[in-house]
């Protein structure tokens, strides 16, 4: 499958901002990251959470989305 081909839904995209890093060859994973179609954001630390926190937005936003309506 190339890339052309794979479908990104717009619930689940994410803005990810990263702080400046002290030095030039250092990675700062520090930052503030939001959930487009919900509005949610939080501020992170560290990767771990930042990617708990994608990982806390797709179950509960997306599985909410792909319930059968009732």
């Amino acid at each position: 499958m190339s890339e052309k081909d794979v479908s990104l839904p717009a619930n689940r995209a994410f803005v990810i901002q990263l702080q400046a890093s002290s030095g030039a060859s250092e990675v700062d994973h520090r930052g503030r990251v939001e959930h487009l179609a919900s509005g949610r954001a939080t501020q992170f630390a560290d990767k771990g959470e930042l990617w708990a926190f994608v990982d806390s937005v797709l179950a509960t936003e997306c599985s909410d989305q792909s319930e059968p309506a009732g």
